[in-house]
């Protein structure tokens, strides 16, 4: 009589039916024992974050896969976004094609802390999604970009990569300027162009937030995009723009000035909008819209923009892109890398004494 050996197969044996069940039972076995670990190496990731999600997206993790962290020092794309304190519920933990990849995926709902139900009529703060793979003989976690981009179109200008949604056409006039803009601003101010910059084209803010695994309740539209100058990306949601979205391309360029010193959002935006506009309008038809939100809005001086970090962004970014062009006129690119590294508390200061008469 054989001894029991699960999921092992005796030379003896040589009923099909038999053996199909054997296989299919090993299958099941490995598959819940997979993702159990799975399940359990997301749930101590979390842990490890003690609540404060966005904060520590780039604090290293052994659990993590090394090769990303590697190349993006933010390299939690969706945690980023994550309230602190959220509470993570785990519907799903599936396996992908296993003809392509034995990776699962996770999707997780975040919950505002103290939500009383979870019912249909409540909404998560975020849906996001993760990968485990297999990195040697054990389970790390990935992001999902490289998953949801993988088929998409992708083209090299330079150092330049730009990675387009299925449903848009490469632009190649947009990108050659684009390509140009980096290098031109990069010797402008007078610091090192990044080596290399993915770029990604999408239909949407909703469809770039999607492919890191973002999901919101509330839709933006084609109506914007954003960046993350430490990783050299470039997420760009306004098919009008495409492939030329400077405001974006600017935050990656300029993170050499900004890194080692205080700035403000006033000209940490504000210089970014003077070269590419922001919310798709270009600098003058941002001033114009400024014009028209001053005049509704007369409450909102100057001072206030200056001194008020939570002045409207279209406000502020508009006001901090005339402030750019002002500095520029008065000294020149000397001033505006001044005005990038003034800290808030001290920008009045800063500004009075460069554009006095």
């Amino acid at each position: 009589m054989h001894g029991s050996r699960p999921c092992a197969l005796s030379g003896g044996w040589h009923y099909s039916l038999f053996i199909a069940a054997v296989i299919t039972a090993c299958s099941s076995a490995t598959s819940h024992s997979s993702e159990d670990d799975v399940r359990r190496i997301w749930d101590e990731y979390l842990a490890s974050k003690n609540g404060q999600f966005e904060a520590n997206a780039g604090r290293r993790s052994p659990i993590w896969s090394a090769a990303e962290q590697a190349r993006w020092p933010l390299y939690d794309l969706a945690g980023f976004y994550l309230p602190d304190r959220a509470i993570p519920e785990v519907p799903t933990v599936t396996p992908v094609d296993v003809r392509i990849d034995s990776a699962y995926r996770i999707v997780t709902r975040f919950w505002p802390e103290g939500t009383p139900t979870r019912d249909s009529t409540a909404r998560p703060e975020l849906t996001m999604t993760v990968y485990a793979r297999r990195e040697g003989s054990r389970w790390v976690l990935a992001n999902a970009l490289p998953y949801n981009t993988s088929s998409w179109a992708h083209e090299t200008l330079g150092r330049v990569t730009f990675h387009v949604a299925p449903g848009l056409q490469f632009d190649a006039m947009r990108a050659t300027r684009t390509v140009a803009f980096v290098d031109s601003l990069a010797a402008a101010f007078n610091v090192a162009p990044p080596p290399r910059l993915d770029y990604y084209v999408t239909e949407s803010v909703d469809q770039a937030l999607g492919i890191l695994g973002v999901v919101l309740p509330e839709r933006f539209g084609a109506a914007g995009g954003f960046s993350k100058p430490v990783n050299l990306q470039v997420f760009s949601g306004i098919p009008e723009l495409g492939e030329e979205y400077r405001h974006e391309v600017a935050h990656v360029v300029l993170l050499p000035i900004i890194r080692e010193s205080g700035t403000s959002l006033i000209a940490s935006e504000g210089v970014p909008t003077w070269f590419g506009g922001t919310a798709g309008r270009d600098y003058e038809g941002s001033v114009r819209h400024l014009d028209s939100l001053l005049k509704s809005q007369p409450d909102i001086t100057v001072d206030r923009i200056v001194d008020d970090i939570g002045v409207a962004s279209e406000i502020r970014n508009a006001a901090g892109a005339v402030l750019a062009e002002m500095v520029h006129d008065a000294g020149g690119i000397v001033g505006v890398r001044e005005y990038l590294q003034t800290p808030g508390q001290e920008m009045r200061e800063m500004l009075v004494r460069l554009l006095q008469p």
